[in-house]
């Protein structure tokens, strides 16, 4: 295997996979060059995740790094969906809302990373 060594626009230092079409590769090192690391990335989206009123994440630093832009679609696809919905369906979003808001569990939202608002919408009775 190949590594190369990029700089991400934060500072922080991260080791690439450089193997495979050259073409391909480039793209994937400049992509991250322009790019925040996980762990800034994360701590940007923790900070406003907080500010919107989302709970705290439990699992590993890892894990709710990857979990926090999953929640943030999930909450916004809500969202937009509410703005569509009938007068009478509006509160069942209000709770689907509420749920997504209060579910801290970092393993969840990633092994749900497609299909998040689909399962939480099934407990919701209209």
């Amino acid at each position: 295997m190949f590594w190369r060594i990029i700089t991400h626009t934060c500072g922080h230092r991260e080791r690439i996979s450089a193997d495979g079409p050259y073409v391909v590769v480039e793209q994937r090192i400049r992509r991250a060059e322009r790019s925040m690391c996980d762990s800034c990335t994360g701590h940007v989206s923790r900070w406003d995740n907080k500010l919107l009123g989302f709970c705290d994440l439990w699992g590993t630093q890892r894990q709710c790094d990857k979990a926090e832009p999953i929640r943030r679609r999930a909450l916004n696809r809500v969202d937009a969906l509410a703005r569509h919905a009938r007068i009478g369906e509006r509160d069942a979003f209000a709770v689907l809302r509420r749920q997504i808001l209060h579910r801290d569990d970092a393993a969840w939202w990633i092994e749900h990373r497609d299909d998040a608002v689909e399962i939480l919408a099934q407990n919701i009775e209209l």
